[in-house]
């Protein structure tokens, strides 16, 4: 079965947080642990997980045994988001058709909901032939983690700054997936996102 792959764009300067975030400890663990166990509990075929700020100090702090796990660093993340969602792009299309990325200062994003999203994309896969995106949305507004399916290298060269794929967003067939999930919309960029999210079970 076409399994695809994750990337997990975690790269980021955490400038309004000032402090690496993906290092936060929550419930005992890094935030960006907890997207990645998030991610590796789905039947991806590969989990690639971009980092630049503070890399060495992020994988010194993660461990993952599992085999489809791996590091990305992207020397350019200082340029933006584009960058790493790019790099992670690229690696990823070496092998993969579709792939699905995630955001790694969302941690409470439910199990449910990837396996909901994987489902369609597997689904959707098998019937179409064009490229396309899905996305999950809460309360009728758009969220991460998104599927880009039939997909191919040089389609994103376009991307730039911090905007991410939207240029390319705009331009393939969109499909929505609702789910009863606010977690598709909790970004942890500063320190009272932080705050509040230690209360979070």
């Amino acid at each position: 079965m076409q399994q695809g792959c994750a990337v997990i764009l975690a790269a980021g300067t955490a400038s309004r947080m000032g402090t690496a975030k993906q290092l936060l400890s929550l419930q005992g663990y890094p935030m960006l642990e907890h997207v990645i166990r998030l991610v590796l509990k789905a039947d991806f075929a590969q989990v690639i997980t971009v980092i630049g700020h503070e890399a060495e100090r992020i994988q010194h702090a993660i461990s993952i045994p599992d085999p489809r796990f791996q590091w990305m660093v992207n020397p350019a993340y200082m340029l933006g988001q584009s960058t790493s969602f790019k790099a992670g792009m690229e690696r990823a299309l070496d092998l993969h058709t579709s792939v699905v990325v995630f955001l790694g200062d969302q941690p409470f994003i439910k199990s449910e909901t990837v396996q909901r999203l994987w489902e369609m994309g597997q689904k959707n896969m098998g019937e179409r032939r064009e490229p396309f995106v899905i996305q999950p949305t809460y309360r009728e507004k758009p969220g991460h983690p998104v599927w880009f399916g039939n997909v191919y290298e040089g389609q994103f060269d376009q991307v730039e700054g911090d905007q991410g794929a939207k240029t390319v967003l705009a331009s393939m067939k969109r499909i929505f997936l609702p789910v009863d999930d606010p977690g598709i919309h909790l970004d942890i960029d500063t320190r009272e996102d932080f705050e509040q999210a230690e209360h979070i079970s």
